[in-house]
């Protein structure tokens, strides 16, 4: 065979390619948003296309008709007298001739929430408040004092430079070339920076943040700002004996000391609002009733909608244009599939949580020690569904329980099985852990290794190197640097 031969052979070789319809990706899209995301997407839906309208709390009565504002009729049950009803913004529809599709805004329709529904949404952004950034309030204290323009200026650059934790990040030598000022000029402005709020800001190391923090308090000559001067890195280290002879002082003063500096905020921007909050709607809420848990949906923040009955008789309606009809068609179809992908995700992520309530029984009775293993594919396998399903449908989601708000995703976890047959979830050795820890001797602290032999008493077969991931992840310190020296 040819090179040409064999690239036509090549270049007419069948491919299998699969292809998301407009509608199932609309599906996926509205299944994974989160319950404020998804009100955003439903009203955006419904300034789109005319055909759906807004229903009342109670599903029957309108709260808003889209044709509200130019009169138009109450639909009753004949479809005869319909027709002659229909109002001026109808009848100039149907009067448009064939170019009205580049003429009719996507947005023509206007929609309703009614005094309800207003009074709800404007409690909702009443609610919310303006968050303010480290950077925010350290400028606001720089414009506020009575500094020369070149100070503000170079204030200014500093305060760039300042991370979300209060910490100076670049070398004042690259604050002076910045904002063309001398390096003496940049170190003073940094030095008044520091005199802001909050204490330990602007500091270049954690060292400096800490003595910043205590030269505020006025203990510029305490022992906890020498132990901290000379010695941080080896408190760190817990090397108490060392630093306690070096200070001159004894174990059990010096652990007074490492006490007094766990008071000081090693991340003094964090005192500030980041402007990041986030808002969370729980979409499901578990309620402890005598003989167990109910489940209920939150339809409160969620739109209501149904396709106009309007413009269905108006479809209907022997006297509607051919290009009209197959406007409202579109309108209807797209519509009706809102409709059911809306209905579809209610119904998924109450199965899911059906399932999570049945399954987590014990957690919801106890807590996370009695937390059982479940993965995403067994859910998916209950209810029918491919796991990358159940991975949308919870993502992003919380439900509230009579436990607190938690996320979705902290029901599902893997586990372990005891020596009795029972299934432990990875959650609750990890509680097992916590409390194990809590309970030491701090002068004897647990090792891994004795923590293995501890679950392995209580029928947990659990490795050395699972238990130090899970201590890690419960920021719990190793042994050596959980010991504490009071003698």
């Amino acid at each position: 065979m040819s090179t040409i031969q064999q690239g036509l052979y090549q270049s007419t070789e069948l491919q299998q390619v699969q292809i998301i319809a407009p509608q199932q990706i609309q599906s996926l899209e509205i299944l994974t948003a989160p319950l404020l995301d998804l009100t955003t997407r439903i009203n955006q839906e419904m300034e789109a296309n005319p055909a759906l309208e807004r229903l009342s709390t109670d599903g029957e009565q309108l709260v808003g008709d889209p044709m509200e504002d130019v009169g138009a009729p109450q639909v009753d049950e004949d479809m005869a007298g319909a027709a002659a009803e229909k109002d001026e913004f109808l009848a100039n529809i149907v009067q448009l001739d064939e170019s009205w599709g580049d003429y009719l805004p996507p947005n023509h329709a206007r929609s309703y929430a009614g005094t309800e529904g207003d009074e709800r949404r404007q409690y909702f952004f009443d609610s919310l408040t303006a968050g303010s950034t480290l950077a925010d309030d350290l400028l606001q204290q720089l414009r506020t004092s009575d500094f020369d323009e070149q100070t503000m200026m170079i204030g200014e650059t500093v305060i760039g430079s300042i991370d979300e934790s209060g910490y100076l990040r670049s070398h004042p030598e690259v604050v002076a070339t910045a904002c063309g000022a001398n390096l003496k000029d940049v170190k003073r402005v940094i030095g008044t920076l520091q005199t802001f709020e909050p204490a330990g800001v602007c500091a270049r190391d954690l060292r400096e943040c800490l003595l910043l923090q205590l030269e505020r308090q006025g203990r510029g000559d305490s022992l906890t700002y020498k132990a901290i001067d000379k010695h941080l890195d080896k408190l760190a280290k817990n090397r108490i004996p060392q630093v306690a002879k070096a200070l001159r002082v004894s174990a059990a003063t010096l652990h007074e000391v490492m006490h007094e500096i766990r008071q000081l905020q090693p991340r003094p921007g964090h005192s500030i609002a980041t402007g990041n909050e986030q808002y969370v709607l729980p979409e499901v809420y578990v309620e402890k009733e005598d003989n167990g848990y109910t489940i209920r949906t939150n339809g409160d923040h969620t739109p209501r909608i149904r396709v106009s009955p309007l413009y269905i008789k108006l479809l209907e309606d022997p006297e509607s244009p051919k290009d009209v009809c197959e406007y409202i068609k579109e309108k209807i179809l797209n519509g009706n599939a809102l409709i059911k992908s809306l209905s579809q995700r209610q119904s998924t992520i109450e199965r899911i949580a059906e399932i999570i309530v049945d399954w987590q029984r014990e957690f919801l009775d106890i807590g996370d020690e009695s937390m059982r293993p479940l993965t995403m594919s067994q859910v998916a396998a209950e209810i029918g569904v491919h796991e990358t399903t159940v991975s949308r449908a919870i993502a992003n989601k919380h439900i509230q329980t009579p436990r607190g708000l938690f996320p979705f995703k902290h029901f599902f976890t893997t586990g372990y099985q005891t020596s009795d047959g029972d299934m432990l979830s990875s959650r609750s050795i990890k509680s097992k852990i916590q409390a194990l820890v809590s309970e030491e001797d701090s002068n004897q602290p647990l090792s891994d290794q004795k923590i293995v032999a501890l679950l392995g008493g209580q029928g947990l077969n659990v490795a050395r190197r699972t238990v130090a991931k899970y201590r890690e992840e419960l920021r719990i310190q190793s042994s050596h640097l959980r010991k504490s020296y009071t003698a």
